[in-house]
């Protein structure tokens, strides 16, 4: 097995209301799709993934969904759908040879919604069963990884875990870009592994058993 050479910080944003009833949870469809690789060796940026996405079964975003993340109409009519953005985004893993070594990274996310909930949600939206077992399931590397709420909260000692602007404000730091903007997300989160790794934080202690 392969040592722990990457972490993939990722924040998907997706389709919503404040109701349900335009989009039930279950129709939720990903729009913005942002990666940031990180090198533990190098402590430094290795590549940067970022697509907008055209949702399908409601191509329509609420004004919820837009004043949350900011995304305009305009953004997501001019993207491609999923599987198209799907097939660029597993190039980009190949070419950083994630896919052929998939025990060399892991994903880091705030919170387990993005790849217990939504990814393999999009997946079986879209028909793309390459990366689910049998069972629904995610298949590697998309099915390792580290939420940085729980890295963060015990790391620390605090007696519950924060959300990004939370972990922000107890690491003394200003939030940088747009909350619910996917990149910008990724961005702040990737400031603060950097404090946990500078602080003494061993990423592969936290990876899923």
């Amino acid at each position: 097995m392969s040592t722990l050479r990457y972490l993939l910080v990722l924040d998907f944003e997706a389709t919503c209301d404040d109701t349900e009833r335009i989009v039930p949870r279950r129709e939720m469809e990903i729009i913005e799709f942002p990666t940031i690789l990180y090198d533990l060796e190098k402590d430094q940026v290795e590549a940067v993934f970022h697509e907008y996405v055209r949702p399908t079964l409601h191509p329509k975003l609420t004004d919820f969904c837009t004043n949350l993340t900011g995304i305009q109409q305009t953004t997501v009519d001019a993207a491609d759908p999923f599987p198209a953005v799907w097939e660029r985004y597993r190039e980009f893993l190949r070419t950083h040879k994630i896919l052929d070594e998939p025990s060399s990274a892991a994903y880091l996310t705030c919170g387990d919604w993005d790849l217990k909930t939504m990814l393999p949600l999009q997946l079986r939206l879209s028909g793309l069963t390459e990366a689910l077992t049998p069972a629904g399931k995610l298949v590697p590397p998309y099915n390792r990884w580290i939420n940085v709420k729980k890295s963060y909260q015990y790391f620390y000692g605090l007696r519950y875990p924060k959300g990004m602007e939370g972990m922000l404000r107890h690491a003394h730091m200003e939030l940088e870009g747009r909350h619910h903007s996917g990149i910008d997300d990724c961005r702040n989160i990737l400031r603060l592994v950097r404090k946990l790794l500078h602080d003494g934080w061993k990423p592969e202690n936290d990876l899923p058993t």
